[in-house]
C-alpha cells in the first residue's frame, strides 16, 4: 500500500518492526505448549513491547494490540504464566530507563505541555480529528478502507461463544477481525488524544500493518483488483504529493 512510501524513510517504520516482533512473540508465548516456551516468548515480547514505549510515546497504545493478540489466540490456560512474565519483563525495561535517569511518567507530561505550547496551538482540533483519519486512509490505501468493514462484520455472525469468547467473532472467522479491531481502537484513541495532529502518515505507521490485515477478509475475486488499487494509489501519491518524510 501507499504506506510503503514512508517505510523506507521514517524511523517510525523501524518502530513498527519492533512492535510487530513484540506481538509475534506474544502470540508464540500464548500458543506454546511447553512452559519454557511460554516463559521465554513472553519475556521477549515484554522486552520488545516495552522498548516500543521508549521509541515513540504514542506506542503505549500497543497495549491494545497486545490484548487483541491474547484474545485472538483463544488460549486461556497459558495466560496466568504469559501475562505476569510479559509484564515483569516490560517493567524491567521501564526500571532500567528510570535508573539511568529517564522516567517515562515524568517526561510525558512535559512533552504534552511543550506540544500544546508549540505547533499544536496552530492546528485546530475540529479539522484534525477527521483530517488525521483521512490521511490514514490515503496512507493505508483504498483496499484497506473497503476491507475493514468486511473484517469487522464477523462480529455480526449469529454464532456467539460463551464466557470470554463473547468478545470474539466465531472461531472460524480467524484472528483477523480481532487484530483489526485492535488496530482501529489504537487509531481512535490516538486521534481522540489530540496528540497526533498531522504527520500521521509517519507517526501511525506502526498501526497500519494491522489495518492491512483486513484485506484478508475480502472475497477472493476482489483481491487482484484490490492489489492493483493499492499499487495505483501508491504511485499516484508518490507523483502528486510532496511530503518531507
Amino acid at each position: 500500500g501507499p504506506a510503503a512510501l514512508w517505510q523506507g524513510v521514517s524511523a517510525d517504520a523501524a518502530f513498527a518492526t519492533v512492535a510487530a516482533w513484540g506481538a509475534a512473540g506474544l502470540a508464540l508465548a500464548v500458543t506454546a505448549r511447553a512452559l519454557h516456551g511460554q516463559v521465554g516468548w513472553a519475556a521477549l515480547s515484554g522486552l520488545l513491547l516495552a522498548a516500543c514505549v521508549f521509541l515513540s510515546y504514542g506506542l503505549v497504545l500497543l497495549a491494545l494490540l497486545a490484548g487483541g493478540v491474547l484474545l485472538a489466540a483463544r488460549r486461556w490456560r497459558p495466560l496466568p504464566v504469559v501475562v505476569p512474565v510479559g509484564l515483569a519483563a516490560g517493567l524491567g525495561v521501564v526500571a532500567v530507563f528510570a535508573g539511568l535517569g529517564f522516567a517515562w511518567w515524568e517526561a510525558f507530561p512535559v512533552l504534552r505541555e511543550r506540544y500544546w505550547a508549540g505547533i499544536a496551538s496552530q492546528r485546530p482540533e475540529a479539522y484534525w480529528l477527521w483530517g488525521n483519519i483521512a490521511a490514514l486512509v490515503l496512507c493505508a490505501g483504498p483496499a484497506v478502507a473497503a476491507s475493514v468493514p468486511a473484517a469487522l462484520s464477523a462480529y455480526r455472525q449469529p454464532r456467539r461463544p460463551a464466557g470470554l469468547g463473547r468478545l470474539l467473532p466465531p472461531a472460524d472467522g480467524g484472528a483477523v477481525p480481532v487484530l483489526v479491531t485492535s488496530a482501529v481502537a489504537m487509531v481512535v484513541v490516538a486521534d481522540l488524544s489530540l496528540m497526533s495532529k498531522a504527520e500521521v502518515e509517519r507517526i501511525w505507521l506502526p498501526f497500519v500493518p494491522w489495518l492491512v490485515l483486513a484485506v484478508a477478509a475480502l472475497p477472493p475475486g476482489w483481491r487482484r483488483g484490490a492489489l492493483a488499487a493499492q499499487a495505483g494509489s501508491a504511485l499516484a501519491l508518490q507523483h502528486l504529493l510532496w511530503t518531507p518524510w
